[in-house]
């Protein structure tokens, strides 16, 4: 009895519930961008889809900066502030998110008109593509007040709203897309479709914000309020944490998905980087089990470190960490066998053997990745960024000459062993934050 009443507890738990309305929002839009890569392959073939992804990867180089360090740093803030009850500081910390991204967005636009053409040319012996690119960097500034809420949304831990927005976003999107695509026929059509979706998206956010206000968000101020705390927290104050989680972040997301497509688009074709975006897709299938997980992890990590719970701390992380990554690397290598079945019913027929043979090579770094659901929370809700900081360049140092090598050897595969590769170095973060909880057992502090 003892233990039915633990288990109906923790799945009672807000935890538990925030975990599992993210993951039914990561789901659908994993398989809404799954359906769209299968569209797109028909309509623009391998070569289309592969100038498609390589514009793409163009922007998120720089645009990663801004999306993933400060959003991470900034929601962290915020839950602290609502764990403490203190709205004025949330809505600070609102204030400073639509600073930064009006900021640095105006420098992406700009920077990139002169940067993206000419990086084009350089690494793809194509202007038009680094031109693709820059007309990516128009959405960002028009999602800055989407961004905005989805800050406030996570940070205060108000999970269905926001796994509302993102699923209305990303169901619009890939519609919008594929529309464009279809009348068009061309990339142009793709991308113009992905524009006009960040337009109807910020409509969209902004009525979904007002009803979770309404529906007792009393921690959300009204958007019309936040710009009048902007100058609260100086630029000088959180720009320095955001630049730490945005660094790591960064370099994983360029060893994950900007410099394998940049290898393979130079050095075996743009066909190639759309064989690997499609294998990627196919196996990122199971990890979007650690979507709700992992984004739950952070304000819930945030909560026990403002209490001061040791013991709860280490328990979260370790639990999550231990369960939500076996199921996902058995989901992993159940997949795998599958996935000729898959290219083979719904891409076109030259897909399917390389996408195999990639989805193959990636199952390698997949596995071990999938135990990694919670160190971006861990890093920063236990302030040892510059631990993370320190092991990252270490890797990169390590797995860069691998790449190097590999591709010299091996222009259509090599870079896939190299990411792999690199998706095997969270074993050394494993073995610090193991040693991490033993000094935090022996000392019982977080700090």
């Amino acid at each position: 009895m003892k233990l039915r009443g633990k288990l109906g507890s923790l799945v009672r738990g807000k935890f538990v519930r925030d975990v599992a309305t993210l993951q039914v929002s990561g789901m659908i839009n994993q398989g809404s961008q799954l359906v769209s890569s299968m569209v797109l392959a028909f309509l623009l073939g391998s070569a289309g889809q592969g100038a498609l992804g390589v514009a793409v990867m163009l922007q998120s180089l720089i645009y990663n900066l801004i999306s993933v360090g400060v959003i991470q740093s900034t929601v962290g803030q915020v839950a602290s502030a609502t764990a403490r009850n203190m709205p004025g500081k949330v809505a600070a910390w609102l204030a400073f998110v639509a600073k930064v991204y009006v900021l640095f967005n105006l420098l992406l636009i700009i920077g990139g008109f002169f940067l993206l053409p000419w990086a084009g040319e350089l690494w793809f012996d194509s202007a038009q593509v680094g031109w693709w690119a820059w007309w990516l960097t128009l959405w960002p500034m028009i999602d800055t007040p989407r961004s905005v809420v989805f800050v406030a949304l996570q940070g205060t831990r108000r999970m269905l709203p926001l796994a509302q927005m993102e699923t209305s976003q990303e169901l619009g999107r890939v519609f919008l897309v594929t529309v464009g695509a279809v009348v068009t026929g061309s990339v142009e059509g793709a991308i113009f479709g992905e524009i006009v979706s960040r337009i109807l998206g910020l409509f969209v956010s902004i009525e979904i914000y007002r009803e979770a206000r309404a529906d007792g968000g009393s921690f959300l101020p009204p958007l019309r309020e936040v710009w009048s705390h902007a100058r609260e927290i100086p630029l000088r104050r959180g720009i320095p944490l955001a630049i730490k989680v945005g660094f790591v972040k960064n370099i994983s997301s360029i060893f994950l998905k900007s410099l394998p497509r940049l290898l393979i688009g130079s050095a075996a074709g743009m066909s190639w980087v759309a064989y690997f975006q499609i294998a990627q897709r196919i196996m990122d299938v199971p990890m979007t089990f650690l979507q709700g997980l992992s984004r739950t992890m952070l304000p819930a990590l945030a909560e026990r470190r403002g209490r001061g719970d040791v013991r709860g701390f280490a328990r979260l992380f370790l639990r999550s960490s231990l369960i939500g990554g076996g199921l996902v690397a058995l989901g992993i290598l159940a997949l795998l066998p599958c996935v000729p079945w898959i290219v083979d019913r719904f891409y076109p027929e030259d897909y399917r053997r390389p996408v195999f043979i990639v989805a193959s090579i990636l199952a390698f770094g997949y596995v071990p990745m999938a135990f990694a659901v919670g160190l971006e929370a861990f890093y920063f809700v236990t302030d040892q960024m510059r631990a993370s900081i320190v092991l990252t360049i270490v890797g990169c140092m390590v797995t860069i000459p691998v790449n190097v090598f590999l591709v010299r050897h091996d222009p259509e595969t090599g870079a896939i062993w190299g990411l792999s590769f690199y998706m095997s170095w969270v074993l050394v973060h494993f073995g610090y934050i193991a040693w991490w909880f033993r000094r935090a057992a022996r000392t019982r502090s977080l700090a």
